[in-house]
């Protein structure tokens, strides 16, 4: 039942056959209740979603309710979802990719948010860019092949996570400016392969954020962390046996209570 309803969203809104080889989605919707479902399985994979558009430079926004949910299991991938510069609601995307070439991202603006990129295996990059409201961002990378994470955002109750694992190297990076508000963010990379986690709050008078940075396992462990106003405290902890490296700058422009512990264990 559940098929069948995504079906014929699909087909009312493209015409497009959900059987074709190559697999090749796009959907520009305006406004109101929203709800997309994709489901592809082989070969070339794209799926795109602008949530809120139709035409023109942004159009005249809107979007309402949304929930996009785009799930592609092998091959080519590569899944986007945007939300295009205010007008926006209830939010929540969703992208799980599984095998092979991979590439997530989602663009998202203002309400209720809540995205998550997750992909299993292969070459791997999830990118959110986030404006406002309530938050959860996530994305959470696995197994075999470079894994590569980047989060940058503006504003409201935040609360970012992203866990790498598996091998092939690991590259994360949080950043946040301009009354990112409530933020805690969390960044664990784990397996072989070398290691960069960068966490950046900058120009953010944060309340009592927690701030973890942990990396372990097999290669070279690099870990940046930089902090401005506001209180904190931030955790960070490297593990393995080859070099490990971090930075962590407190630039208090205003007042501020910041509490570090760094750990390094081989």
């Amino acid at each position: 039942m559940e098929e069948e309803k995504m079906r014929f969203i699909l087909i009312s809104l493209l015409s497009f056959p959900l059987w074709a080889a190559e697999n090749s989605i796009e959907i520009d919707t305006k406004g109101s209740n929203s709800s997309i479902y994709i489901d592809q399985i082989g070969s070339g994979n794209t799926a795109k979603v602008w949530c809120g558009l139709s035409n023109g430079t942004y159009a005249t926004h809107s979007c309402s309710s949304a929930t996009v949910d785009i799930d592609q299991n092998g091959t080519g991938n590569l899944a986007k979802a945007y939300s295009q510069y205010t007008n926006h609601a209830g939010n929540e995307y969703t992208i799980v990719q599984t095998g092979d070439d991979n590439i997530g991202y989602i663009d998202a603006d203002e309400d209720d948010n809540e995205l998550t990129i997750s992909q299993i295996g292969d070459n791997m990059e999830g990118e959110i860019f986030m404006s406002g409201d309530d938050n959860v961002y996530t994305v959470s990378q696995s197994g075999t092949g470079d894994h590569y994470a980047k989060f940058y955002a503006f504003g409201d109750d935040s609360t970012w996570t992203a866990t790498q694992s598996g091998t092939g190297n690991h590259n994360a990076y949080i950043k946040s400016c301009n009354n990112c508000n409530n933020n805690d963010a969390t960044i664990t990379q784990s397996g072989s392969g070398a290691k960069d986690g960068d966490i950046e709050f900058k120009n953010n008078p944060a309340d009592n954020s927690t701030v973890n940075l942990t990396q372990s396992g097999d290669g070279a462990h690099v870990g940046n962390i930089r902090v401005e106003q506001g209180d904190y405290t931030v955790n960070a902890t490297q593990t393995g046996v080859s070099a490990k490296a971090y930075t962590v700058i407190l630039d208090c422009t205003a007042s501020c209570n910041k509490t570090v512990t760094v750990n390094q264990f081989d």
